[in-house]
This record gives structure tokens, C-alpha cells and sequence, in this order.
């Protein structure tokens, strides 16, 4: 007889296989799905939805992970098995409070509203797209009933993300930034006031993405279990350790394909670091999705916005500059990434009013679960906003509400990753730094092993063993908190004695 682990893995590694044709559909359908194939491909994804969905509620899970249990696997002793039967037990009990028809209904509305979305950004109607919002608002409350709340929808949203997050704390969170950002990003402004936006040559696709794989190839992205692809907006797609791969938009100056591009490899370094004796069960992905966010900001801030790391990607992007060698300088590159102006587009602005980009899609997203604003409404309270965060409105909704596809992916409360990736990425650096990794030395000198061999071993190999409130003390010594990226903002854009910022 075999034994309850041995079991439990052969039963969650068809789930997975599930998981990863879901995801691999997803990805197609966002990369080169013909139009044509939309309600084809919806119909698809639902399918895999309720597969996935029917296995992970099925008393058959129980009863094995129940097996396990009894057995009680140590996780000083045996970390994957007591690893394994965790993570299936967590998503067992969660799944029973989610009605397989919701969120098999969602997926099905999400792949169809995907090209409406996409239509309607690029006609920059946003009357096209309300209907399919609508739907996308009613299934988000369909689906926050069944989980249950007291205070607000967003509680169960939030939940069904990371167990435990809640509304009011993700709002005080926010709010907290408000302030000290729009201060910091006065002085920035000041600072930079008057200086036309660095000016880079034109790469072609080919040029470009070739400097993307030769730069993310030295931080340690491994090409063998990836790939890159075009899409409307970048994403990382992980179908399983050995297949992680990223898009990035090709329409756009250089600076946001280098930190679009630092950006994603942060997502796929997670799932490509995972513990092998995890892959194949349900603990072998990254806690989705704020820990998740935490490994993409930080490399995309708090390294790849240093003048030590400018001056590595201008060593590496030289030989493509072909006949202007000279029209960027390590100098030019890193202002590029520091003072890029502030934006009414979330993925062109700058490091500091991003945090104000989330504070504004949650102002939406809580207020259409509320029934405090209708979804036609949406763009004359996006461009209020827009003009008192970032001084002017979007010339139109295609800058405006229409530009994020993420209401068309995942349940709303998802935006929120980004900030508290922010502040555990700050945090993760202040705790690297005290074990003696020198982040900025190892940038300049295109040593990143130190930092990626940090947080292989404290973030990356345990996959969804841990939650978020579990891993950031464990790898930080301290529990979620604004103090650690606060600091960091401070260090970089706060005036220094002589009036300049660092």
C-alpha cells in the first residue's frame, strides 16, 4: 500500500495539470487567440474552472489530506509532505465556500469581456466595456455572499486572496501612504523641474527584446523554462515551474520596456525558484498575490531604480545601441527610471504616485461593490481623481479607467498587491541588508546570486506553504508595517542638506 503522501500527490498533481492547461489558456488567449475563437476559448476556460474547482472541493481531498495528518509529518522532519497536505488543506476548506458555479460563471464572463476590454481601450469608449463590468461587479457580490462578511464585500475579496486581509486594515494601509507620497513626489518634481524626458533611440522589437533576454539572463531568469511574448499589457503566466514566461507591450518607450521587463522576471524568479520536491502539487506556486508583487517590485525599485543598477543595464544595452552608441549614458539611463514624470497611466508613472494610482482603483472598486457608484459613472470619478493625484485628467478613457485588463482576470481587492508588494519588498531589502548582502555593489556589479540566493531561500522555495502574514516575519523579523518602504521613499527622493535629491 502506498503511502498517504504518495497518494495525496498523485491526486493533486492531476489537479495541477488542470491548473496549468487553465493557465496556458489564458495566456494564449491574451498573446495570439484569433477573435474569432473568444467564445470558444471562454467556454474552454470555464471547463477547466470546474474541473479545478470539482477536484479541490471533492471529499476525496479531505479524506487524504485527512490520511496525511494522521500521520502528522513534521516540518523539521518532512517539510514538503507537512508542505503538501497544508496547502491542499487550505485550499480544500476555502473551496467549500465558493460555489463551483460562480467561479466557473466568472472565468466564462472574465474570457469574454477580455476582447471587450481590449476594443474598447483601443476605440477608448468606455460604454463599451460598461456592460461587461456590470456582470464582472454582480459575480464579485455573488461571490463575497457566499464567503460571507460583516463590514464590507471587499473582506470576503480580500480573504479569498490571503486569509485573514481585511478591508478596513488595507485602507488604513493606504491611506497611510497618501500624504507622505504626494509630499516626496513635490520635491521629485522640483527637482527635476524643467528637464525634457530622456530622449532614447528607437529599438526595434528584435533589437530590444534581444537586450530584455541578455539582461534578464544575467539576473538570473532562465530562458530554458521560459519564454517572451507581445500582449496590451505585461503579464507573467507560470504553467508549472518549468514553464514561466512573460509579455511585455512593444509600443512603448525604452525605459518602461526595461522596467516592465524587471519587473515581470521579479513574478517568474519566484515560481522558477520553487522547492522541486514541491512541483506538482498545489504548494508549488508563489502566495498570490501580494507576496507575489513583492518579488517583482523589488527588483523593479528597489534595484533596478539605483544608479549602481543603471549603470550595469547601460553595460548591457551598449552593444544594441548599434550607430548611436553615445545617446544614452549611465547618467541619462538612471534619471530616466527616477525622474520619469508623473502619468495618468499607472504602468508610465513614476515610483512614488503609483502607490496613488492603487489608492484611486480602490476608491472604485470599493465603491461599485458598495452600490455607492455606478459603473457608467466610473471614468467621471476615475478623471476627478486623476486630476488631483497627478495634476490632470486623461485626454480619454482609454488613458483613463479603460487602461488595467485586470477586472477581466481576477476578483477586485487584486489592485492592492501592488502597494503591499511594495511595502514587503522595502521590508525583504532591510533584512537582506542586515545578513550582509550588499544589494547596491552586487547590482553595479552584475552580481545578483547574493539577493536571488536570499530570497530563493527565504521566500521562494517554500512556494504557498506560508501565507503573507506568515512568511513576512519569518523572513523579515517584523509584521507587515509602512516603515520599511517609507524609509526607502525617503532615502531616495527626500532632499538631501543641500537641497538635492539622492
Amino acid at each position: 500500500m502506498a503511502p498517504p503522501i504518495a497518494d495525496l500527490r498523485e491526486y493533486l498533481a492531476e489537479t495541477e495539470d488542470y491548473r496549468r492547461i487553465f493557465d496556458h489558456l489564458r495566456y494564449d488567449q491574451q498573446t495570439v487567440l484569433p477573435d474569432g475563437a473568444t467564445a470558444d476559448r471562454a467556454r474552454q476556460i470555464g471547463l477547466m474552472e470546474r474541473r479545478m474547482r470539482d477536484r479541490i472541493a471533492d471529499p476525496r481531498l479531505d479524506e487524504l489530506v485527512a490520511a496525511v495528518e494522521r500521520h502528522g509529518p513534521d516540518p523539521h522532519d518532512d517539510f514538503a509532505a507537512w508542505a503538501v497536505a497544508r496547502t491542499a488543506r487550505r485550499d480544500h476548506d476555502a473551496a467549500r465556500t465558493r460555489p463551483v458555479e460562480v467561479m466557473s460563471d466568472f472565468q466564462v464572463v472574465a474570457a469574454e469581456a477580455f476582447p471587450a476590454w481590449r476594443d474598447a481601450r483601443a476605440a477608448g469608449r468606455w460604454a463599451d466595456f460598461a456592460p461587461w463590468l456590470r456582470r464582472l461587479v454582480d459575480l464579485n457580490l455573488r461571490l463575497a455572499d457566499a464567503v460571507g462578511y460583516t463590514d464590507h464585500p471587499m473582506d470576503a475579496l480580500l480573504s479569498a486572496y490571503e486569509p485573514g486581509l481585511s478591508y478596513a486594515a488595507t485602507d488604513e494601509l493606504l491611506a497611510g501612504l497618501r500624504e507622505p507620497v504626494l509630499r516626496l513626489n513635490a520635491f521629485r518634481q522640483e527637482h527635476y523641474a524643467g528637464r525634457p524626458r530622456v530622449a532614447f533611440p528607437d529599438l526595434d522589437r528584435q533589437t530590444a527584446f534581444a537586450f530584455v533576454r541578455d539582461l534578464t539572463e544575467r539576473i538570473g531568469y532562465d530562458w530554458n523554462r521560459g519564454g517572451l511574448a507581445v500582449s496590451p499589457h505585461p503579464f507573467t503566466s507560470p504553467s508549472g515551474a518549468n514553464d514561466v514566461r512573460f509579455t511585455l507591450r512593444d509600443d512603448v518607450p525604452f525605459d518602461e520596456i526595461l522596467t516592465s521587463a524587471v519587473h515581470e522576471i521579479g513574478h517568474a524568479l519566484y515560481e522558477q525558484g520553487i522547492a522541486p520536491e514541491l512541483w506538482g502539487t498545489s504548494a508549488a506556486r508563489g502566495v498570490m498575490p501580494w507576496l507575489h508583487e513583492s518579488q517583482a517590485k523589488f527588483w523593479e525599485n528597489i534595484v533596478g531604480r539605483t544608479p549602481q543598477f543603471a549603470r550595469f543595464a547601460h553595460g548591457v544595452l551598449a552593444p544594441y545601441l548599434g550607430d548611436h552608441p553615445g545617446a544614452v549614458t549611465p547618467e541619462s539611463l538612471h534619471e530616466a527610471l527616477v525622474a520619469r514624470p508623473t502619468s495618468v497611466i499607472r504602468i508610465a508613472t513614476d515610483e512614488l504616485t503609483f502607490n496613488l494610482h492603487i489608492l484611486l482603483r480602490w476608491e472604485i472598486e470599493t465603491s461599485l461593490l458598495s452600490g455607492t457608484l455606478d459603473v457608467d459613472d466610473v471614468p467621471e470619478l476615475w478623471n476627478a481623481r486623476s486630476a488631483e493625484y497627478f495634476g490632470t485628467a486623461p485626454a480619454s478613457d482609454r488613458d483613463g479607467a479603460l487602461q488595467d485588463p485586470h477586472w477581466c482576470h481576477r476578483w477586485m481587492g487584486l489592485f492592492t498587491s501592488y502597494v503591499i508588494g511594495n511595502l514587503v519588498s522595502a521590508q525583504l531589502a532591510a533584512a537582506m541588508r542586515r545578513d550582509g548582502v550588499d544589494l547596491e555593489a552586487g547590482a553595479e556589479a552584475g552580481d545578483f546570486a547574493p539577493m536571488l540566493g536570499w530570497l530563493r531561500r527565504h521566500v521562494h522555495a517554500p512556494g504557498r506553504t506560508f501565507t503573507l502574514a506568515e512568511l513576512v516575519p519569518r523572513a523579515t523579523g517584523a509584521d507587515l508595517g509602512t516603515e520599511a518602504y517609507l524609509s526607502h521613499l525617503e532615502r531616495r527622493y527626500a532632499p538631501d542638506t543641500e537641497g538635492e535629491t539622492r
